[in-house]
């Protein structure tokens, strides 16, 4: 998490801006856990959508953004992230949470397993972090759990008291 820790610095005293951290996290979550993508997602005030501020992929060393996701049209998942704080997902085309996503966001990149956090500042929920494994499951160990949960926590620290956007 190094990258991440040098944005959150740059953040802090004027020399990044939060897309430098969401870029520098997900990078350092493909590369930490060894999965196929990672990224950066962000409520909007009302909890209602989730925007992705970043997506890494791997595979194609690209970044993206501006995928989003709606309660709406996806219940069961924000429902899971607002109730448990995490998704473990090793099969994510059964998983109960994310079994919603498989004919279209899974389907598109082949996402066999999910492993989400959210984000927190202070107690606020203002986002998720998540991980994806295509191509084949991924039974996620404690140590990509662990890992996962301390990148979260440190992400929680970019936003701004009492908001869902970053500064």
């Amino acid at each position: 998490m190094d990258r991440t820790r040098a944005a959150v610095f740059g953040l802090r005293v004027g020399h990044a801006k939060a897309g430098d951290v969401w870029k520098a996290a997900c990078e350092d979550i493909v590369e930490g856990l060894g999965v196929s993508r990672a990224s950066v997602w962000v409520f909007d005030a009302d909890h209602e959508t989730l925007v992705c501020r970043n997506l890494f992929d791997a595979a194609r060393r690209e970044h993206r953004s501006g995928i989003v996701l709606a309660r709406a049209d996806h219940p069961d998942y924000f429902r899971a992230m607002t109730n448990n704080a995490r998704i473990v997902a090793s099969d994510a085309l059964g998983h109960p949470a994310t079994k919603g996503f498989a004919d279209g966001y899974f389907k598109d990149s082949d996402v066999r397993s999910l492993l989400d956090f959210i984000v927190l500042h202070e107690t606020v929920p203002v986002g998720v972090l998540c991980c994806e494994q295509s191509g084949t499951m991924r039974e996620w160990s404690a140590a990509d759990i662990a890992f996962l949960q301390s990148a979260a926590m440190l992400i929680g620290t970019v936003f701004l008291a009492g908001s869902t956007a970053p500064p």
